[in-house]
């Protein structure tokens, strides 16, 4: 039976994991994900709503499109929507938050412009060609800067799927190789051998 260190990483834990994520994301964790992060999941407790049920769903939707389901479960599966409500409601300033939901309204805007259906009606290719244009927007010459927040937009999204992942109790023991106890270090250690990146 796993002890309560193994379920719940401590302060310390946490701290190496972000450390970690930063260089998956290619970037430093903003502090409403590293904070959000920082608190165990049974304490998170997600406050009032402060986006609609339709831009809830297009961000959670997202999530899944940016961590399916694989030989691991998706986003979703592991608490990926209840660590982004949680970061909505809780953490994100009311700047960062306005540009989330500005960034969420033109995804659902473009999704009606280019198939006139909803962004959760459509297909998954179709999903994720409009997610993969978000992501690409600012690297045209000349970008404007509805581009440009279409970029950052995407670039959060992928920051709290990835952070979410990977703090959940899943992410760091079937994604990552977890060890409750780590021995000595191994610098020449082969990561062919294990397939993932040691959680701790």
């Amino acid at each position: 039976m796993p002890t309560n260190s193994e379920v719940n990483p401590t302060n310390l834990e946490r701290r190496d994991l972000l450390k970690g994520l930063a260089v998956i994301l290619g970037a430093a964790i903003s502090p409403a994900c590293q904070r959000a992060a920082e608190v165990p999941a049974a304490q998170r407790m997600a406050g009032v709503a402060r986006w609609s049920l339709e831009q809830r769903a297009i961000a959670h939707r997202c999530a899944d499109l940016i961590m399916p389901a694989t030989d691991t479960p998706s986003a979703l599966a592991v608490g990926v929507g209840e660590f982004m409500d949680y970061v909505a409601s809780v953490w994100l300033q009311q700047s960062e938050l306005e540009e989330l939901l500005a960034g969420l309204n033109g995804l659902q805007e473009e999704a009606q412009r280019q198939y006139t259906k909803n962004f959760v009606d459509l297909s998954e290719m179709e999903q994720v060609q409009l997610l993969t244009q978000m992501e690409t927007a600012s690297s045209v010459l000349n970008a404007s800067s509805q581009e440009e927040l279409r970029s950052k937009v995407f670039a959060r999204l992928k920051e709290l799927t990835v952070v979410g992942y990977y703090s959940s109790e899943v992410g760091a023991k079937q994604e990552r190789a977890y060890v409750p106890m780590p021995g000595r270090y191994d610098g020449y250690f082969k990561l062919n051998k294990v397939g993932r990146q040691w959680s701790s």
